[in-house]
């Protein structure tokens, strides 16, 4: 099998791409910021105009036992956290200190602090983080998009944007678009070092007081510098659902993530609205851009795959790229009124419903019996030559405590387990990120909440969905990076070439 991260093993109407300005901060140096709290759907705040982000409705996005400490009416500012663990799940001590990598991307103020999304790794094996921080200058709460290079050993990687002047910061790139607070989804390091991060931005349209959601991607070379072979000087700020009718509101474009096809392009994932639907609900929406950062109009129908349930929300929040190109999508979707549930895609190459085993029209919604589902992280994989994908997320609500929920699905017979796997009978639990490792097994991450105390926590699975108990206790390790808090969790997980696991993840500062 592959032993690259899951986006390296190996979404329909008048497109357009439009290019804002980018700020000094962007194109020269890394800024020093976040995003707005480290829960997985930073879509609750509203946008800098009149209309409110595509995620305000409260959905499975919430972020349960991750909210502020017991007793505070402040945010407390948080670091990355990275754990290193040996192949049979004890703590690698050689890494950081103890095992444990504490990384700040810089101070937080406010709501605005180190946050995380996703996290890969390179050919040496340092680990590439994909998430957020405070915007530099004391009068900003606003947060900066960041790509951060951390060591193998576990320490910021200062050859990573090595010409970074004051205030920007060596090891890390932060993009700063018009001052706007930047939303950083999934990212991934291509084969050849390039390093491509997804997310969106709300931006003014100039259509009355609107503002809208629009794809941004960066992409920067092995170095850390914006690549200028892609979009305008590595960004590519595109509003895909905009018109050239300047009295019609633009819809919502969100990219959660983008894979890479054979040929060099991008897919995305995320949700939205085309431009002139009327209501409060969203689609979950794909595009395709080309290598070179422009949005293909063959993709799906007329530039763009929608899909949209019953009229109310559906949502994508990862994806991968399959052996041939077509794409594999996670996220949510709406069948029942007042039920979210889990759900996976599956479009051809070019954007079209792609037949697949026991897919209804290129879909399949998934039950674990609570009101506030989803699939939140996807990985892909060959073992022994045969192709698996691999979905994380959770159960919610109900009066009941959240439970972890896991996929796992031969892709060529439709073969599947799909259940909660629960860390905790009795206390909340959550997968936010799944990977496979170099052993053909499933490796996946959260959090558990024991005591009152959010702990980092990783389970790893038999192809069968069975709980390897070779690993750690009962297939399960527990790591309390900071005692007592509940700002604590794990977004990701990557596998060294060395069969060595790195969680990363986030939680309070010290």
């Amino acid at each position: 099998m592959s032993n690259q991260r899951k986006h390296r093993s190996f979404k329909k109407l008048l497109p357009s791409i439009l290019v804002l300005g980018v700020t000094a901060a962007a194109l020269g140096a890394c800024g020093d910021d976040e995003e707005p709290t480290p829960t997985p759907d930073a879509g609750t705040q509203a946008d800098a105009g009149t209309q409110t982000d595509a995620g305000t409705q409260t959905d499975a996005g919430t972020d349960a036992g991750t909210g502020t400490d017991a007793g505070t009416t402040t945010t407390p500012d948080t670091d990355l956290a990275l754990v290193r663990l040996n192949t049979n799940g004890t703590v690698d001590t050689t890494f950081g200190t103890n095992g444990i990598a504490r990384v700040s991307l810089g101070k937080g103020a406010g709501t605005a602090r180190d946050a995380l999304w996703a996290a890969d790794r390179d050919t040496q094996n340092r680990v590439v983080v994909f998430g957020s921080k405070k915007a530099e200058g004391a009068t900003r709460a606003d947060t900066d998009r960041v790509v951060a290079r951390i060591t193998a050993n576990g320490a910021l990687d200062e050859t990573f944007n090595a010409g970074a002047v004051a205030p920007a910061v060596k090891g890390m790139y932060a993009l700063d678009i018009g001052g706007l607070s930047d939303t950083a989804r999934h990212g991934f390091v291509q084969a050849d070092g390039t390093i491509l991060s997804a997310g969106y931005l709300s931006q003014p349209t100039g259509v009355g007081t609107q503002s809208a959601h629009r794809v941004v991607m960066l992409r920067l070379t092995e170095a850390g510098t914006p690549d200028a072979t892609f979009g305008s000087k590595g960004v590519v700020n595109s509003a895909p659902f905009a018109t050239n009718d300047v009295t019609k509101e633009w819809g919502i474009s969100e990219a959660y993530t983008a894979v890479r096809q054979s040929t060099g392009s991008y897919v995305t994932t995320g949700y939205g609205r085309a431009a002139g639907v009327a209501g409060s609900t969203v689609d979950l929406i794909s595009f395709r851009y080309t290598a070179a950062g422009v949005l293909d109009p063959t993709y799906g129908t007329n530039g763009s795959f929608i899909l949209n349930l019953t009229g109310d929300n559906d949502r994508g929040r990862d994806a991968v790229a399959l052996k041939d190109d077509s794409v594999f999508m996670v996220g949510s979707g709406v069948r029942t009124t007042g039920k979210v549930q889990p759900m996976a895609v599956q479009v051809t190459k070019d954007g079209q419903p792609a037949p697949a085993p026991g897919f209804t029209e290129g879909y399949k919604l998934y039950d674990f019996d609570r009101p506030d589902q989803a699939f939140f992280d996807v990985a892909h994989a060959d073992v022994g030559g045969v192709e698996y994908v691999a979905a994380a997320g959770f159960r919610a609500g109900g009066s009941e405590d959240d439970d972890a929920v896991l996929l796992i699905r031969n892709v060529a017979t439709g073969v599947e387990f799909s259940n909660p796997v629960p860390f905790s009978e009795t206390a909340n639990d959550r997968f936010w990120g799944v990977n496979f490792g170099l052993d053909g097994k499933v490796y996946a991450t959260g959090f558990v909440t024991e005591a009152g105390d959010n702990h980092i926590a990783i389970a790893r699975f038999n192809l069968d969905g069975t709980r390897d108990t070779t690993f750690g206790t009962g297939g399960i390790v527990t790591v309390n990076v900071i005692a007592g808090k509940l700002e604590e969790l794990a977004r990701s997980v990557v596998i060294q070439d060395d069969g060595k696991i790195v969680i990363v993840g986030v939680a309070e500062a010290q």
